[in-house]
């Protein structure tokens, strides 16, 4: 691994060590202060260092904070409050460029892969066992996640060019100090991804473990992979399987607002879980930053107001809370829990979104299953609406109701990206539709064919490694 990357995973570490307060692994047994054999000699150490990726892929450069605000305000159905809202505003008006690509966008799911492949390349020397299995599986599915989101984020759609052009590089061991890594094809990334997770199903346990990645999340993981490569009937199968799982259920009608500020609930697939011990104190996790008691800096266009209000009843309109004229505009999934706004476990995937995935992929598959569309969506709309008419499902449809149900988890701009969607971002004159405050200069109708869609590499980056300067995203030049 080239020494930028190193360097800035060994950063990661210690401002982890920095939140941590009391006897945590990361502060009694960090990672980056033993050799390999010594510090994974055992099977508890297995779960220890499992525990610090998770723990890293909350940190705000990520699933924290920034990973879900890029997926909310570069959509049409998020926005800023305001010109003042200084954490969200770049990624809202798409003007990150080389010189302020941010560099934790890059370098935390990097620090995340490097912990599981450093566990990886010892998990031999533990005695062989189901719990090793399932660390091992684990490892490969959290590695397998990270490559992924480092694709959304730096790598063009797939289906725009069926992934010939550049991706990111590919770690799929422990790097030398000297080598210096080039950027794979966004094929070859998916084709690692998929590879990961197959095999980590192959060795993960079905049984819930709360906070931690299961053979049910992995084949939900997997699902959501191939929705966006594309292939249709792979997607549909596995997430099929998972919304055929005994292990979860929706929430009903009368328990949706209150899960939101509880933990795990019957369809918490996979969140990662933060503990008030260690995260209680960061206010700049996403739950404060969006809520409208911390900083409160998202709220809903105009236009998503008027979809979710498109039927009165429907459960999800009392997450709206009020701004500071009146409107209700505060889409709150992050109320906090037990009263601390900056705990909001992040949901990476509920059943919710597999329902959805399995909806709109059986449309797609190559023989469409119009029965199995039309039940996924209208379960979903039944929870949402009780006493609402079916309907036969269309792709227009699935999409809406992924609008609807997963707003603020960070899906809308990925959603439209990844299929080759032009968002409308343009303020209207009536007052009725969306109400951008964006400028001329900026990205006002996202689609993929515009190259600020995915971020720069880094400065500090391609400063360190040849190889990246000459395989930078297009128009960063």
């Amino acid at each position: 691994m080239n020494n930028r990357i190193k360097t800035l995973i060994f950063a990661s570490a210690l401002s982890v060590t920095a939140l941590t307060s009391c006897e945590d692994f990361l502060t009694v047994n960090p990672d980056s202060a033993l050799p390999p054999e010594e510090a994974l000699s055992q099977q508890q150490d297995l779960e220890r260092a499992l525990n610090g990726m998770y723990y890293n892929m909350s940190n705000e450069s990520f699933y924290g904070t920034y990973f879900l605000v890029r997926g909310e305000v570069g959509g049409d159905d998020i926005q800023p409050i305001g010109q003042t809202a200084s954490r969200t505003e770049n990624y809202y008006r798409f003007i990150h460029r080389v010189n302020n690509s941010p560099s934790g966008m890059w370098a935390v799911p990097y620090a995340v892969i490097n912990a599981a492949n450093t566990m990886l390349a010892v998990i031999d020397n533990i005695p062989e066992s189901a719990e090793r299995d399932n660390a091992e599986g684990e490892a490969l599915a959290i590695r397998a996640l990270c490559h992924f989101d480092l694709l959304l984020t730096y790598g063009t759609p797939y289906l725009k060019d069926n992934g010939a052009s550049y991706g990111v590089p590919l770690l799929d061991r422990v790097i030398a100090d000297d080598e210096l890594l080039s950027r794979s094809s966004v094929a070859d990334g998916y084709a690692m991804v998929i590879k990961d997770l197959e095999d980590a199903i192959g060795l993960l346990s079905e049984d819930v473990n709360y906070g931690h990645i299961n053979r049910w999340a992995a084949k939900a993981l997997l699902a959501r992979v191939y929705l966006y490569q594309g292939d249709w009937d792979n997607a549909f199968k596995y997430a099929d399987e998972v919304a055929q799982s005994p292990a979860y259920s929706l929430v009903p009608n009368n328990e949706y607002i209150a899960m939101w500020s509880g933990k795990q609930n019957s369809e918490s697939i996979f969140d990662i879980d933060l503990n008030p011990e260690y995260s209680g104190g960061n206010l700049e996790l996403f739950g404060y930053v969006a809520s409208p008691q911390g900083y409160g800096e998202l709220i809903a266009t105009k236009s998503f107001v008027k979809l979710l209000n498109e039927y009165p009843d429907d459960v999800r309109l009392g997450l709206l809370e009020e701004a500071a004229n009146g409107e209700k505009r505060y889409v709150n999934k992050c109320p906090g829990y037990e009263g601390t706004v900056t705990i909001n476990n992040i949901r990476v995937v509920r059943l919710s979104d597999v329902y959805l995935m399995a909806a709109e992929a059986a449309l797609k598959k190559a023989t469409p299953d119009q029965d199995k569309a039309d039940f996924y969506l209208n379960e979903i709309r039944r929870r949402a609406i009780p006493g609402i008419a079916d309907v036969t499902a269309t792709e227009e449809l699935v999409l809406k109701e992924r609008r609807k149900e997963l707003v603020m988890e960070g899906h809308r701009f990925y959603d439209a990206m990844r299929l080759g969607l032009t968002l409308d971002r343009i303020p209207s004159e009536e007052g009725e539709g969306v109400d951008h405050y964006l400028n001329s200069t900026d990205l006002i109708s996202p689609n993929w064919d515009d190259y600020r869609i995915i971020l720069a590499i880094p400065q500090a980056e391609i400063d360190v490694n040849p190889n990246l300067k000459k395989q930078q995203n297009p128009g960063y030049n």
